[in-house]
């Protein structure tokens, strides 16, 4: 698929399975974001023509063609969407909002919401865009099915 900046993708994730366990097991581990983006990066990087970065790195996917285009997928689940970089979430951690939107400016982001899973929503968001309207790193639920309106 072609990226396209700011336009809901719809899919539906068919044939998941796992040593048996039964679909209801598997949909409720994957809408855990901590699960699913492990998965999600790599149908990414094939669905998008992108290239998967291994590891908890600072970005997930880089274009094959020019690697200073980067991209960070970012899980939209029913408790909103934390867009800053780990290092700035949970116990103990602050967030800085210079690094943060030094950051964004770097990015871009690919929200996917897996909320109604196994159909996600996917959209593709310059992350100085996204870090202007969401200037704390958060896209809180209730704004869920706005942004992913076209």
């Amino acid at each position: 698929m072609r990226i396209e900046f700011n336009k809901t993708y719809t899919q539906t994730i068919e044939g998941v399975a796992f040593g048996g366990l039964p679909q209801e097991t598997l949909v409720e581990l994957f809408k855990d974001g901590r699960i699913f983006s492990h998965f999600i990066e790599r149908v990414l990087a094939r669905d998008f023509q992108q290239t998967h970065v291994g590891g908890c790195k600072a970005y997930d996917l880089v274009d094959p063609v020019d690697s200073t285009i980067i991209y960070d997928q970012k899980t939209f689940t029913a408790n909103g969407c934390g867009f800053m970089s780990s290092s700035m979430k949970g116990t103990g951690r602050s967030f800085d909002k210079e690094k943060f939107d030094e950051t964004a400016k770097g990015l871009i982001y690919i929200v996917v919401s897996n909320v109604k899973f196994p159909e996600i929503k996917i959209r593709f968001v310059k992350g100085e865009e996204l870090a202007h309207k969401y200037p704390r790193g958060e896209i809180p639920f209730k704004d869920h099915d706005t942004f992913f309106r076209d």
